[in-house]
């Protein structure tokens, strides 16, 4: 056969890479049919991709490629291997006969002595990106004018079309897709809906069609166990949409193993591969493929059914049934038959306009599809990231094996060791924003957002331990709510019974990334001969075209625009219109910057001339952006230097040596147990009592087991109704004695996170002992017993007039230490307002029980005491709180729980959202605080219950700081860094998308002017209107505050006083206000008809915040709630102030307005 390469694309991601015909001469197919007649062209090929110098064929075929190469200046692409493709095209045979029998194929007629044959050829298109159903349409329009031209005038129409199609720039992901003309169809090429998104142009509604769901979900699982998967068919074309259908279902799991949809029939010996693989076969040879191999999974997508080539049947593990059973589900309400979608229309006549009826379609079935397979993927793994280190880049796979039904341990733990599953954890621990990141975090539960920071994160509460049925990951707490323990909250009582088809979860509104309506850009009719002349006159046209798209876009549809101007910087760019195309590309960064394509804009800057470089200084705005995508470069070199380790993976395991200190940090922080860097530091501690400081493997895998027991002994609690109505919600048993007597009755003492009771013996009942806030006193006392005294915990409670004790021998010093760690605990949150800390007590109690189970010695009490760290404090130094302090402060949080240690809050924003909820958004808060702290990382709270709701892993902004954050109209956010760029963040999609560059340094400020106008400042540049922003040229100043028409306040980050300036008399001597205690203020805002300076007190170096009156300049109030300078202030809704603090604190204060 012989092959002949007609044209190559050259622009960035174009539609072709070569149009190829596959054929052989007619002198060819004369010698060897003469020689002999029933010779199959491709029967003597080699199995291997060699071609022997002895094949007359392949030889031949070798010497004609290379002839035509050179005769008409074309060379095969670099990348490019032709080697097989005749055997692709011709999976069958190559056989020349007499008969045109079938119409589909094309042939050229070969006479032969008086005798009329038929040979077969091919036309193959090739291309990088899968637009199947476009270029079969472009296939079929060369067929037309193939059959209506000339056999000599094939090779020149084969060009032709081959050209036309190599002027065609692909669309960017997003809403625009690009159709062209080639006669007599309109060809659409469909964008990817999302950067993260592949390309979807083929119906992925076949294997619905050609499968049950069970079969269907029985080959998907094999393909997740990366079995040897072949697909059988009768007709070669279904074997690759089967094919791509099948891995496109798997996605965000890209699949890694050798891919061959379509294997000749000299191929078959690719079966005997040692790996995994995804391969096809023509169902002829099923058989034959069964009886040679035996470890094969063989699908015969003609009659939808699975068999393997086993001796022995062998039973594959299946998905886990309740993920199953929400596919079959959503499957069931799908149309999946057009003809019924055209039960109502009439008959068109428009050719074109039926194809677009039908595309429209199609679109919406594959949206579906895609929806449907994302969530079964979600609900497979779903809890993976529970079980993810991510600063340590660790999976604790054990940990999540151990939480799986029985019936799904076989599946897992097959997955487990994939390397698709091995890509897909990757992804997590890079903390990839993708389409199953989204669905995840749209499709939890509500339930857990508005659970309160007082509750903990480390047990399912009891009512749902408790109830029958699902007890997900949507029902238990959120682990961002609590302390630093991210295992204890995965206990595998709430993911057995998982039940996915939750009536909640509706996958129609799960995954929407695009709900506005998608344009088509009309590229302009090819020119009719292909001349570089009339080429560039083509892309002149095509930018005169996208200029006129762009003018008439509503600037709003800053999206749309963004789309535009990728297309229009991708001709420029062919056209060698270097500078306009980086002018172009850089309106992506106002416009969407999603889709900015850094390797081309690189490749472009690197290839300016001297002349144009010269022509992009002159110009200001292209001088910085070429100087950013410089910085850019280095500083991804410097990251890529640093970060070789990013894409690693591991598995948590445990120490074989001693470990120092910082071992045992990270080997902690690895495991799970606890993040807290200062309380790991408590635990080393105390493990390390009496020795030298270093903790052996030996007695860390004692300390590690006991902690996992008491944490499996605690969720097989079941408590009865009776119990549970005396519990809240929420509470969680976390600790249990053994069976005891006590002074109200014999039986084990439960501790909460709130309380202490007791659970009697015989038929379980409920006692109360005591809430943690009454406990006035604890003790370990001894009960006398026969002749014996018996070491007893005795507790003094608030309003009882006899006192409890329980009679717990040896483990009475640990309960004694546990409960007053809690007490503390709670007298601490409850003074503080902070939950925290009593999340804190609660850390440190576990760690206790488990430090004193490790131990085994007499000094175990004692190390286990180092981990008494509230109970220290409340008997050390007693922390009292104000009077004016505690009447205003009404709540804490702690942004920085998901880290290792505390981060200074830079800056505070309230934002009191909408009043309507839009359909075509994932979900809205009506009240959020967004909270910046160091290192450029945002996390955004619900304001009606302070949880947590989005992470710096959603709102992706930069790893610098933020100087200021701003809302514009309810539906933006903007923040100024100090790498000089606004980011401007979507509140719907939590994405940032657009990013304004004008600024030169750091900006400072941002306010909102009342002609809708956004002012900016940076650091010495000043913008002024009507007041509302100014700059005082004084290096100290750290806030300036319009607090009355005609004055201005500022303040210093090195003095304790505020100066109040007149606007509109320069002359007048300004005012001065004294702040007692005070060195130095760092925010100020106005509420109502106060202003509020947040500081840092010269005795004690804490935080404090001063509310003046604005109109008598007098100091109202003084408050102390932050262990380090307040740092940002902003306001709730002139109903609450909000203040952060410094990194030794790190904390959110919450106060009452009056």
């Amino acid at each position: 056969a012989g092959v002949r390469v007609c044209v190559m694309a050259e622009l960035p991601s174009g539609l072709l890479e070569a149009c190829v015909v596959i054929g052989a001469s007619s002198d060819k197919l004369r010698e060897i049919y003469q020689a002999r007649p029933d010779l199959d062209l491709f029967s003597q090929m080699q199995k291997k991709r060699d071609r022997p110098v002895d094949d007359p064929v392949n030889g031949e075929s070798a010497k004609n490629a290379e002839a035509s190469s050179t005769n008409d200046d074309i060379s095969v692409p670099k990348d490019l291997d032709l080697i097989a493709l005749p055997q692709l095209c011709f999976p069958g045979n190559f056989l020349l006969n007499r008969f045109y029998q079938n119409k589909r194929e094309m042939v050229i007629l070969v006479n032969l002595n008086s005798s009329r044959l038929y040979a077969p050829f091919a036309i193959c298109i090739i291309s990088k990106f899968p637009y199947y159903n476009a270029l079969r349409d472009c296939l079929s329009c060369l067929l037309v004018q193939l059959r209506l031209g000339r056999q000599s005038e094939f090779e020149e129409t084969v060009k032709e079309v081959s050209a036309k199609l190599s002027l065609v720039p692909l669309p960017p992901p997003g809403q625009l897709h690009v159709s062209f003309s080639l006669r007599p169809l309109q060809i659409v090429l469909p964008s990817r809906e999302a950067q993260d998104r592949p390309v979807i142009d083929i119906n992925l509604h076949l294997p619905l069609l050609c499968f049950t769901d069970a079969m269907l979900l029985q080959v998907l699982s094999c393909l997740l166990q990366e079995q040897k998967v072949v697909l059988f068919s009768s007709d070669w074309a279904r074997l690759t949409l089967l094919a791509e259908s099948l891995l496109l279902y798997l996605q965000p799991l890209s699949w890694q193993q050798p891919y061959v949809p379509v294997l000749a029939k000299g191929m078959l010996d690719f079966l005997m591969a040692p790996t995994a693989f995804l391969m096809g076969c023509h169902v002829s040879h099923i058989e034959e493929v069964a009886a040679e191999t035996d470890d094969l999974i063989l699908v015969n997508i003609d009659d939808g059914s699975i068999q393997t080539s086993w001796a022995e049947q062998m039973v594959l593990p299946c998905i886990p049934l309740a993920a199953a059973e929400c596919f079959a589900s959503r499957t069931e309400s799908l149309q999946l038959h057009y003809d019924l979608e055209l039960c109502h229309a009439g008959a068109g006549t428009d050719a074109n306009e039926r194809r677009a009826h039908r595309r429209d379609w199609q679109h919406r079935l594959n949206t579906q599809i895609q929806n449907i397979a994302l969530e079964l993927v979600l609900n497979i793994f779903r809890d993976v990231q529970d079980y993810l280190n991510y600063e340590h880049r660790v999976f604790n796979s054990e940990e999540f094996l151990r939480t799986r039904e029985p019936g799904e341990q076989t599946f897992y733990k097959t997955v487990l060791d994939t390397h698709i599953f091995h890509s897909f954890l990757r992804d997590r621990l890079n903390r990839k924003i993708d389409a199953y990141s989204r669905m995840e975090i749209n499709t939890r539960n509500s339930a857990p957002r508005n659970r309160v920071m007082t509750d903990s994160p480390r047990r399912p509460p009891m009512s749902e331990l408790s109830r029958s049925g699902y007890s997900g990951p949507e029902h238990r707490l959120s682990r961002r709510l609590g302390a630093s323990l991210p295992n204890l909250d995965q206990s595998p009582a709430d993911r057995y019974r998982k039940a996915y088809s939750r009536p909640d979860f509706v996958f129609s509104s799960g995954l929407k990334f695009n709900q506005k309506p998608v344009k088509v850009f009309r590229l302009p009719e090819f020119p009719p001969p292909l001349a570089y002349h009339y080429v560039q006159n083509y892309y002149q046209d095509m930018v005169v075209s996208l200029g006129k798209a762009i003018s008439a876009t509503p600037p709003d549809d800053s999206s749309l625009l963004a789309r535009y101007h990728y297309l229009r910087g991708l001709v420029n760019t062919v056209s060698n219109k270097r500078l306009d195309a980086l002018e172009d590309f850089q309106s992506l960064y106002k416009t969407d910057a999603e889709i900015f394509p850094p390797q081309m804009v690189k490749a472009l800057v690197d290839s300016l001339p001297a002349s144009e470089r010269a022509q992009a200084e002159k110009r200001p705005e292209l001088k910085h952006f070429i100087s950013r995508i410089k910085r850019d470069q280095e500083r991804e070199r410097s990251r890529s230097d640093n970060n070789d380790e990013e894409g690693a993976i591991k598995r948590f395991k445990l120490p074989k040596k001693h470990m120092q200190l910082e071992e045992f940090v990270k080997c902690v922080q690895e495991s799970g147990m606890v993040k807290d860097q200062d309380t790991i530091h408590s635990l080393f501690d105390a493990l390390t009592v009496g020795q030298q400081k270093q903790v052996g493997p030996d007695l860390f895998r004692v300390f590690y087991t006991i902690w996992k027991e008491t944490e499996a002994e605690a969720q097989e609690v079941c408590l009865p109704a009776s119990v549970l109505e005396h519990l809240e919600p929420s509470e969680c048993v976390f600790k249990l004695s053994s069976s005891v007597k006590t002074s109200r009755g014999v039986g084990k003492i439960a501790m909460t996170q709130r309380r202490l009771f007791l659970l009697t013996d015989g038929r379980p009942g409920y006692v109360e002992v005591a809430q943690y806030r009454d406990i006035e006193d604890v003790k370990v006392s001894s009960a006398p017993l026969m002749l014996l005294r018996i070491p007893s915990l005795k507790l003094r409670v608030r309003g009882r007039k006899d006192a409890f004790e329980a009679n717990l021998k040896t483990e009475a010093e640990l309960w004694n230490l546990m409960v007053k760690e809690m007490r503390a605990g709670r007298s601490m949150a409850d003074l503080h307002k902070d939950p925290q800390y009593m999340q804190q007590a609660l850390t440190n109690a576990l760690l206790m029980d488990a430090v004193v189970g490790s131990l085994q010695s007499n000094k175990a009490i004692y190390a286990a005491s180092k981990l008494s760290h509230f109970d220290r404090i409340r008997t050390e130094v007693p922390m009292m709180v104000p009077q004016t302090t505690a009447e205003v402060l009404k709540h804490k949080i702690n942004p920085s729980l998901e880290l290792t240690t505390p981060h200074a809050v830079d800056v505070l924003l309230y934002t009191p959202g909408t009043h309507t909820l839009h359909t075509h958004i994932y979900f809205i808060h009506l009240r959020q605080l967004w909270v910046s702290v160091s290192g450029g990382k945002v996390m955004v709270f619900d304001a009606s219950t302070w949880s947590i709701t989005h992470t710096s892993q959603a709102v992706c902004v930069c790893s610098l700081a933020q100087n200021c954050m701003l809302e514009v109209d309810s539906d933006q956010v903007w923040m100024g860094s100090e790498d000089s760029v606004i980011y401007i963040i979507t509140v719907a999609t939590m994405v940032c998308n657009r990013q304004l560059t004008e600024h030169r340094t750091e900006v400072t400020g941002l306010t909102l002017g009342t002609d809708k106008y956004r002012y900016t400042c940076a650091c010495k540049v000043q913008h002024k209107h009507n007041m509302s922003l100014a700059l005082i040229s004084i290096l100290t100043v750290s806030c300036v505050c319009l607090c009355q028409l005609e004055e201005l306040w500022s303040v210093c980050m090195d003095s304790g006083e505020v100066c109040v300036w007149h606007i509109k008399d320069a002359t007048r001597p300004y005012h001065r206000v004294e702040l007692q205690d005070c060195s130095g203020c760092f925010c100020m805002i106005r509420v109502k008809n106060q202003v509020w300076i947040g500081g840092v007190a010269r005795s004690s170096l804490k935080g404090k915040v001063y509310i003046l009156d604005a109109e008598r300049h007098l100091v109202l109030k003084e408050l102390h709630g932050h262990a380090d300078r307040v740092t940002a202030l902003c306001s709730a809704e002139d109903r609450y102030a909000l203040s952060g603090a410094g990194k030794l604190d790190g904390k959110v204060a919450i106060w009452k307005v009056e």
